[in-house]
């Protein structure tokens, strides 16, 4: 598994201060990208059924490490792939950045 340098930590009920804490699902979302390779929405469907919410709050902890999760790929059969990208390189990051 790639090394980060950056700890997510778990915590159900997170608190807005503590933008570095994750739900279980997402947490078990984020180790899926931290090793380093693209993932596939049915891949992150098996993990949480609502699992657009679950990027984003992903992508809003990952904003103070200057880190984006970033669609690379959508499929015409419907399977989208998302990859951990840094700010600079995230197309998503720059349409959103307010949001997050």
């Amino acid at each position: 598994m790639q090394q980060l340098g950056f700890e997510i930590l778990l915590n159900a009920s997170v608190a807005t201060a503590d933008e570095l804490r994750l739900s279980k699902q997402a947490r078990a979302m984020f180790r899926l990208f931290s090793e380093g390779r693209s993932v596939s929405n049915t891949q992150l469907a098996q993990i949480a059924r609502q699992y657009g919410a679950r990027l984003f709050e992903i992508r809003r902890a990952l904003v103070g490490v200057g880190m984006c999760i970033d669609l690379v790929n959508r499929g015409r059969n419907g399977v989208c792939f998302y990859r951990l990208r840094a700010l600079e390189e995230s197309s998503f990051y720059h349409a959103h950045q307010d949001t997050l």
